[in-house]
């Protein structure tokens, strides 16, 4: 098989791109005599963003003009439907800055970022302007990624091409839906215990004016309200685009919730820990565990285990199904999902013992293991789906690393954060700010002996 037809089908990576290239060094620049694009134009547009990753390792020009005067950018943002905001990353991390706006005059001179407006791909409209594509450029109809983006029906697209704007509203939406899911925590804790309990240090009471718009003035039984905050989320995509992945999160903690008061088998429904048990659930849980040689004394391992199970049977005891649990280890490595079920927690930790010689580079690996992958990699394409609550559990000082580490790695969050448009109260560790713009708390837990 050619090297287009492997570009094609996906397979272009590994010892079949070697040994094309051991073949011919120059076969990346080589033009496929039907389309007359390079094998890196290709797997773009076949949307095969592993084959485009490896295709620019290995020296592809990302800039590389196919027949046609075409680059690989421009036939991404024109034509690819698969994996196209990755393929924009790769592509523009290799592109010259002169070559971010370059298109042809059979595209009507319509640039990358036009065509991004155009098919409504927010992701990648904030890629290229961040790279620095021109939002004045004009097109053969005299229009501007400006105009086009204004005119669209949908505000998500004007607002990705101002960064700032964008930061800003995203903090408010993001207030609205900690306000919708306190509300719905709000109208439980009412029916659970018949008074206006104080939820989470914010409302003392239920918020009249959001349960007059889902209830429509009525008072509704569990099913009817189940049915109303349906109908209203419905009604409000932004709050289902805000949970990718899971637009119906609110409806479905929202019926876990109602039908907690009443399961005999556990008492977190209870009126005095229904609050706490939903107000934990709203965070993206991750625990945070030190498997250190110290782990072994005074029973301390037993201990954390026990520890993280009682967290665990907690933060997912009412959430929508396929949600779950974050857990990491600062010397092993486990499984990382991010949606852990109580079963997987437990198997994990039954399985799991300290490390002989293992150190407590706590704040190297808070960074590496849960900041980055789990905070900083989704900032900049706005893909936090909810708050996140970090659990770090831990029996004293740090090793192989400063003193400050920890410290300095929640600092840095808070920085960040801050750079993104969230508030800098994220990065305290014993925070009491209970607002759900913040999208980070990190609480540790520290214990000497075995005392749980």
């Amino acid at each position: 098989m050619g090297i287009h037809e492997d570009a094609r089908q996906g397979t272009l990576v590994g010892d079949t791109l070697t040994r094309h290239l051991l073949n011919n060094a120059n076969i990346l620049n080589e033009q496929d005599p039907a389309t007359g694009r390079a094998p890196l134009a290709t797997a773009a547009l076949a949307g095969f963003a592993d084959e485009v990753e490896q295709l620019l390792k290995k020296g592809a020009k990302a800039d590389a003009p196919s027949r046609d005067g075409e680059t690989a950018l421009l036939v991404t943002t024109r034509e690819t439907s698969r994996n196209r905001p990755r393929i924009v990353q790769l592509l523009l991390s290799k592109t010259p800055a002169g070559s971010v706006d370059a298109t042809t005059a059979a595209d009507g001179n319509n640039t990358p970022l036009m065509y991004a407006v155009l098919s409504g791909d927010v992701e990648s409209i904030r890629l290229l302007v961040k790279a620095g594509a021109s939002l004045t450029a004009t097109n053969d109809s005299g229009l501007t990624a400006e105009k086009m983006a204004a005119a669209s029906s949908d505000k998500a697209v004007a607002r990705a091409l101002d960064p700032e704007k964008e930061q800003s509203a995203f903090a408010k939406l993001a207030g609205v839906v900690g306000s919708v899911l306190l509300y719905v925590v709000a109208w439980v804790n009412k029916t659970a215990n018949g008074i206006m309990g104080r939820l989470f240090g914010l409302n003392p009471k239920l918020n009249e004016n959001i349960d007059d718009v889902v209830n429509d003035g009525e008072t509704p039984n569990k099913v009817q309200f189940i049915e109303n905050v349906d109908n209203f989320v419905k009604e409000n995509p932004t709050l289902e685009r805000f949970f990718k992945g899971n637009p119906n999160y609110i409806q479905e903690l929202a019926k876990k919730a109602t039908e907690l008061e009443n399961d005999p088998s556990t008492p977190l429904g209870q009126p005095d820990l229904l609050p706490k048990t939903i107000k934990v659930t709203l965070h993206q849980q991750v625990i945070y565990c030190d498997d250190s040689g110290s782990m072994k004394r005074d029973g301390r391992w037993d201990a954390q285990v026990r520890l993280v199970k009682k967290i665990a049977q907690i933060t997912t005891r009412i959430l929508p199904e396929g949600d779950g649990v974050a857990l990491r280890f600062i010397n092993q490595n486990v499984d990382n999902s991010e949606k852990l079920s109580l079963q997987g927690i437990g198997s994990i930790m039954d399985n799991m013992s300290w490390q002989p010689n293992g150190d407590t580079a706590i704040g190297t690996y808070l960074r590496s293991k849960i900041l980055e992958p789990l905070v900083y990699s989704k900032l900049q394409p706005k893909t936090l789906a909810r708050p996140l609550l970090i659990s770090v559990i831990t029996d004293g000082m740090p090793s192989r690393e400063k003193d400050e580490a920890l410290v300095e790695a929640i600092k840095e969050c808070g920085d960040k954060l801050k750079q993104a448009g969230y508030p800098r109260e994220s990065e305290y560790i014993y925070t009491a700010k209970r607002n759900f713009s913040i999208p980070l708390r990190i609480i540790i837990f520290t214990f000497l002996k075995n005392d749980f």
